[in-house]
């Protein structure tokens, strides 16, 4: 039986050395693992799938520079609620000013890693754009981001230039 001249003019990996063969084998198994952030990362995109929520809510009574805020958040990590306070958000008012932010937290795999001082990268406005809640992005020493949401009420506010602390109560 005559065979086609498809099947004829390209060799199989059976008419390769054995030897051969077997490189190209476990040098694609050893590929493997250098592929797999790549993959995972669904070509360069952050993790669609947060590991936690946070809400946040300040209040500043003052004038000027002379004032107090007080609030604090809340953290939902695989099933618990953990309450936290902040320092670090600046507010420029006269008189009482709100801020309240919510959000998702990313690359928390253990509570202990949320706590620390987060500094905050910007990410501009399209000009244009409608008004309404600003999308903020931060991150910590330890690698977890928050991505929030943010609405204020009275005034100006803004993070520290030094980042804004979390502590868990």
């Amino acid at each position: 039986m005559a065979q086609s001249a498809i099947t004829d003019s390209h060799p199989s990996f059976r008419s390769l050395p054995l030897p051969l063969l077997r490189r190209l084998v476990l040098s694609a198994v050893l590929a493997l693992p250098a592929l797999r952030p790549a993959l995972g990362q669904q070509r360069g995109r952050p993790d669609p799938n947060p590991d936690g929520t946070v809400e946040i809510e300040q209040v500043r009574v003052g004038v000027l520079a002379v004032g107090t805020s007080i609030g604090g958040g809340r953290l939902r990590f695989r099933g618990e609620e953990h309450r936290f306070s902040v320092r670090g958000i600046e507010f420029g008012s006269v008189g009482v000013s709100s801020l309240s932010a919510r959000g998702e937290v990313f690359n928390l795999r253990r509570l202990e890693d949320f706590a620390g001082r987060y500094t905050e990268r910007v990410v501009p406005r399209t000009p244009g754009a409608p008004g309404g809640p600003e999308t903020r992005f931060l991150r910590n020493q330890a690698g977890v981001e928050l991505r929030l949401r943010t609405e204020r009420a009275g005034g100006q506010w803004r993070f520290n230039e030094a980042g804004v602390t979390i502590e868990l109560r």
